[in-house]
């Protein structure tokens, strides 16, 4: 009797542990990043019929800019690594990541935690809207879950200290590449990398296409999917086993 007891508990124990690990989204609607969802941390007041899942990012109209239709209001932020200038590979970290037309300036308009999140350029025929947002891991519409701010220690702002280098060359093919007008440092020792990761994404010459040998380079999405893939934190590979750091570091 003990013996079906204790298996009944270990059971419940199991199941409970199930339901409390959620399995990763695999797509935008089920996503943190559809801000319409009435249960996302920063979205939690009642929606509004302009609030189109895709509108915080894109719009067909009227946008920032033309590169991904961007809606976004882009931050002031000039970032910037304080604790380095170049890599161990003697590749010189870039300082200009707000005006780079690659994708990470996209991204941390909202990740900088600067910027709110409803503060978008077209919708509903309003220009400028500000779509108002309300939700436990925000402070005035703006982000300030420090898991989700990357910069500033958490705090906010330029401050890319302890973050992985974006918008800086990748060796794709086994090739130092130039990038960002960034080139490969001196030491890059290219049999320390993989020369074509799979499911990485590498990025072409000007933040945009697919990449070729000599100019190739890496961004925020080269990590990471933001309209979900199944992973934690829109990761495009596993972080188990380290098996995203090991898709371009030969270790």
């Amino acid at each position: 009797m003990k013996l079906h007891a204790a298996a009944a508990a270990t059971a419940l124990l199991s199941a409970g542990a199930s339901f409390a690990q959620a399995a990763p989204p695999v797509n935008l609607t089920e996503s943190k990043h559809n801000f319409q969802l009435q249960t996302n941390n920063v979205r939690v007041a009642a929606g509004q019929t302009e609030d189109g899942k895709c509108v915080f990012c894109h719009t067909p109209h009227k946008g920032a800019s033309s590169l991904l239709l961007w809606n976004h209001t882009f931050s002031t932020s000039d970032y910037a690594w304080t604790d380095a200038t170049r890599t161990t590979g003697g590749t010189t970290y870039p300082t200009n990541l707000r005006t780079w037309s690659g994708s990470t300036a996209k991204c941390l308009s909202c990740h900088d935690g600067t910027v709110s999140v409803g503060s978008i350029y077209w919708s509903n025929a309003q220009l400028p809207p500000e779509i108002v947002m309300a939700g436990p891991d925000q402070t005035g519409g703006k982000i300030s879950n420090p898991s989700y701010v990357i910069t500033g220690a958490g705090a906010g702002g330029g401050d890319m200290k302890g973050n992985h280098p974006v918008g800086v060359p990748f060796p794709y093919n086994n090739q130092a590449s130039t990038y960002n007008g960034i080139s490969s440092g001196p030491d890059v020792r290219l049999n320390q990398w993989v020369a074509t990761p799979a499911g990485v994404k590498i990025f072409g010459a000007g933040g945009a296409g697919g990449p070729v040998a000599g100019a190739a380079g890496i961004e925020c999405a080269s990590c990471h999917d933001p309209h979900a893939t199944g992973n934690a934190f829109f990761l495009r590979v596993t972080k188990s086993q380290s098996q995203l750091c090991l898709s371009c570091h030969q270790k």
